[in-house]
């Protein structure tokens, strides 16, 4: 049996940010970055808020009701960055939630962009610099601008799903290591630079969905509004997929990321409701992500522990996913 949708007490106050007359990139405007931390390494948030704090003009750290040996690191970054906010809510809010305090802090503020970081999300030392050349090079042409992932426990380098594919079907397409990848379906929020004119048409994240699938309907929406995303090839971030593992499976490589039945579910309920909200808007990706979930069904009932647990909690999420309104209704 999986737990209920938690129900968190009331999230902490965001801090009020200073937003400086001059940006580290003047081709590109003042750059928020927004953290969320939940239990995060405490022995390297440290050093990754230090590498994403010297590219940006501000951090704002929305941690999650984390553990008192994190919460003490945050302190100490906190402390010892200058660029650094911290804002600890007393209990999981939701990666939507935490993620919407930390983005009206930054809109209240002025920024002129907003860049959304996981805690386990490490950016190359010039990954905000090749963003901003592209805004540089194309001025006002995309709304997000999103870094080239690699996967450090893999050492793979995940492509995109484009819509120049044949037919409805999308074509998923290899991140360039260097120009641009214009108009992907979708990307992950980990590194995504998002211009707060952007922000402001579409509004928050859906904090009803807690946490996965959050990108997928946030750019959804983005696009609908017509604002382009592309991916930048020249910027990099190391970004971990859950707890990876390799399994040999008739002589190729199968990687699992061994999420907890929760986030199976999570996932399931989540991707239902877009379907039924987006699937007529973007049926090539509808079918690609059945695909997907039929191979993730596979996955952790062939190979993965507790797969037994996992496969009900899908199916959990799936039925949620039925009951519940589409993703299109009121955020």
């Amino acid at each position: 049996m999986t737990e209920p949708w938690p129900t968190p007490p009331a999230p902490a106050p965001a801090p009020a940010l200073r937003c400086p007359d001059a940006s580290l990139h003047p081709t590109l405007g003042t750059v928020a970055a927004v953290v969320v931390t939940y239990h995060a390494d405490a022995a390297g948030i440290g050093d990754r808020l230090a590498r994403l704090a010297a590219q940006v003009d501000a951090v704002v750290v929305v941690d999650n009701g984390s553990g008192p040996d994190t919460v003490a690191a945050l302190r100490a970054a906190a402390e010892a960055l200058p660029a650094v906010s911290l804002v600890l809510n007393p209990d999981n809010q939701g990666l939507a939630a935490a993620q919407n305090q930390g983005m009206a802090a930054a809109l209240a503020a002025g920024f002129a962009w907003l860049l959304l970081m996981d805690d386990d999300s490490t950016p190359a030392p010039d990954m905000v610099a090749a963003l901003a050349r592209v805004e540089a090079a194309h001025p006002g042409a995309f709304g997000l601008l999103a870094p080239r992932l690699r996967y450090p426990d893999s050492g793979r380098v995940p492509g995109f799903l484009t819509a120049h594919g044949r037919g409805l079907w999308p074509r998923k397409r290899p991140a360039p290591e260097s120009g641009i990848l214009a108009d992907p379906v979708f990307v992950i929020a980990s590194g995504s630079l998002i211009r707060a004119e952007a922000v402001r048409a579409v509004g928050p994240m859906r904090a009803d969905f807690f946490i996965d699938y959050l990108d997928v309907e946030y750019c959804f929406r983005l696009t609908a509004a017509g604002v382009r995303l592309a991916v930048v090839g020249d910027a990099v971030l190391d970004h971990a997929l859950g707890r990876q593992t390799a399994h040999r499976v008739l002589g190729r490589t199968v990687w699992c990321s061994n999420h907890a039945p929760f986030r199976c579910r999570a996932m399931a309920r989540n991707r239902l409701r877009l379907w039924r909200a987006w699937g007529r808007r973007h049926p090539g990706w509808m079918a690609q992500d059945l695909l997907a979930l039929v191979v993730q069904l596979w996955r952790v009932l062939a190979l993965e522990d507790d797969g037994r647990a996992k496969a009900t909690a899908i199916l959990r999420g799936l039925r949620e996913g039925l009951a519940s309104p589409p993703a299109s209704a009121a955020r």
